[in-house]
Parts: C-alpha cells; structure tokens; sequence
C-alpha cells in the first residue's frame, strides 16, 4: 500500500467538516496490479435522498518542479478516473491540491490546459485552514 500524502490528513478533516462522510481510507480500486484513490466520500442529498459520492486523490505540489508534478498527477488522475468508471461509474473523482499549486501551475497556461483538456475536478485547499474551494469543469 502506497505510503499517505502529506496533506492527507488535511483534506479529510476539511470534507468532514463540510459534511461528507469518509466511507473508504483508502478507495481501493479492483486492478492489475491494486491501485488505490486516497479517499472516498459520501454524502446525502436531502432534497431527494440520493448520495454524492466521490473519491479524492490528494497530491502535495512539494517537489522540485510544478510541472513534473503536474504531468505525474495528471497521468495518474487520468488512469484512476478511467478505473473508476469501470467500477462505480456513479462515483466522481477529484485531485485535491493545495492552493499554491493552484495559483501557481494550475493557474497558468500549461495548468489551464491540462484542466480543460482532461477535465480536472479539482478540490483547493489552504494549509492553515479546513476550507476547500471545488473547480469544476
């Protein structure tokens, strides 16, 4: 099993606060060879009591180069969207990236191309708090 994110942790507290609920730590997915998406999480619609559910691949933006890490995330969300489909079409995959990512490589022309051409869902969030800003496309 692949070692936790840093900012795992994070990203889970801040969907709880928002009222998700965490069904899977991690999502494994039914692959060769086992894949797992960080996490999974639920929650009900009130108005017609239907769920939401989505799966969270969170990624920390740390290394060396932005652009690196953005091909590597990219490839891997484009996998594990296309493994999902397969498995629980009715669940949305999201990469959570922290807000200096977003403003730095996401916001820029190589960023906004990947989220157009492979239709990020992004999840945003700070590091000083648990707020989570939602970018869909």
């Amino acid at each position: 099993m692949s070692r936790k994110d840093t900012y795992h942790n994070l990203v889970k507290s801040a969907l709880i606060k928002e009222g998700w609920r965490i069904s899977h730590d991690p999502y494994f997915l039914q692959s060769d060879p086992k894949l797992s998406i960080d996490l999974g999480a639920e929650r009900i619609i009130a108005a017609d009591k239907n769920r939401d559910k989505i799966a969270v691949e969170v990624k920390s933006f740390i290394a060396d180069s932005q652009v690196t890490e953005l091909q590597r995330s990219v490839g891997q969300y484009g996998i594990y969207r296309e493994l999902l489909k397969i498995q629980e079409p009715d669940r949305e995959l999201y990469l959570a990236v922290p807000i200096d990512a977003f403003e730095n490589i996401f916001s820029r022309q190589v960023g906004k191309v990947a989220i157009n051409y492979f239709q990020l869902k992004l999840i945003v969030f700070s590091f000083d708090r648990e707020e989570l800003q939602w970018i869909l496309t």
